[in-house]
């Protein structure tokens, strides 16, 4: 009977053992299977960022940023180049010396990442004139994406809407070519100017051309739309033309972090298979 009870606690503590390697075996053989070639682990997906309450809704269409995830495989760093009229409305507020908000949220949600973001705006600029200093402004700093605010002086200045397009178009297309991601951030909300046929001509123009060429877009029309209807029914006074709040500019870095977030971790599309030509 004794001998019978060693027995059971001798086979138990054995079962135990093979159990114990069997885990191990498994988590060496998860750790080996993270590693890229070059021996670097995978950087795990994290939740998006979150947007705070008072900023509305923020829908953000799940499009990969396949060169700013490279980036961040091989060296935890994602280079942030930002052009367009005003800087502030797609990086947020900076205080006390304080890093721009956009890049405050994402090295907070995302582990071990170090964001770089290279001010170039510039106000007033049309897209065909952002489009050359771009090609120049790659060369010098080397970004893994380029967040593009446009849109709203061409519309504003009356560019022909086929011209637009096309610079746009053209812009994104060398981009990628050059491995580079773009993210459009587009035109801004103002109540005076949503029936005004040319402006919305171009905003319609800039969701084409993100369709056409699956790239992100920001949507930031609707992003102020949402935020001027907000702050309306609680009381505060609504962002009027260009003049927008703090609060709204630190809105608008959330909606582009939790865009930036998502499409880092985004798996790219598959590739279509090509048909076998006909005889």
């Amino acid at each position: 009977m004794e001998r019978s009870s060693n027995d059971k606690r001798l086979m138990a503590r054995r079962a135990a053992m093979l159990l114990i390697a069997g885990v191990l075996a498994l988590a060496l053989w998860r750790g080996a299977s993270a590693q890229d070639p070059a021996g670097k682990p995978d950087t795990p997906p994290a939740p998006p960022p979150a947007v705070t309450k008072d900023c509305g809704e923020a829908n953000v269409t799940v499009t990969p940023l396949p060169n700013s995830a490279l980036a961040l495989q091989k060296r935890q760093q994602v280079k942030i180049l930002a052009i367009g009229a005003s800087s502030a409305a797609m990086l947020g507020m900076g205080h006390d010396g304080n890093p721009p908000l956009l890049e405050e949220i994402l090295e907070r949600n995302i582990k071990g990442l170090d964001v770089e973001i290279i001010n170039r705006s510039y106000s007033g600029e049309l897209a065909e004139a952002a489009g050359e200093r771009l090609k120049i402004e790659v060369a010098l700093n080397h970004p893994d994406l380029v967040l593009w605010q446009v849109g709203t002086n061409d519309a504003f200045a009356q560019v022909p809407v086929e011209n637009f397009e096309q610079s746009v178009t053209n812009t994104v297309r060398w981009l990628k070519d050059h491995n580079v991601d773009v993210i459009l951030v587009g035109l801004h909300y103002m109540k005076q100017l949503t029936k005004d046929e040319h402006y919305q001509a171009i905003r319609a123009s800039l969701q084409r051309i993100t369709a056409a060429e699956s790239v992100l877009r920001i949507t930031r029309y609707e992003a102020m739309e949402v935020l001027a209807r907000t702050m309306r029914e609680s009381g505060r006074p609504e962002p009027r033309d260009f003049g927008l709040t703090e609060a709204g500019y630190d809105c608008m870095a959330q909606y582009v972090a939790r865009a930036i977030a998502v499409g880092l971790f985004a798996k790219p599309p598959k590739p279509h298979a090509t048909p076998p030509p006909t005889r």
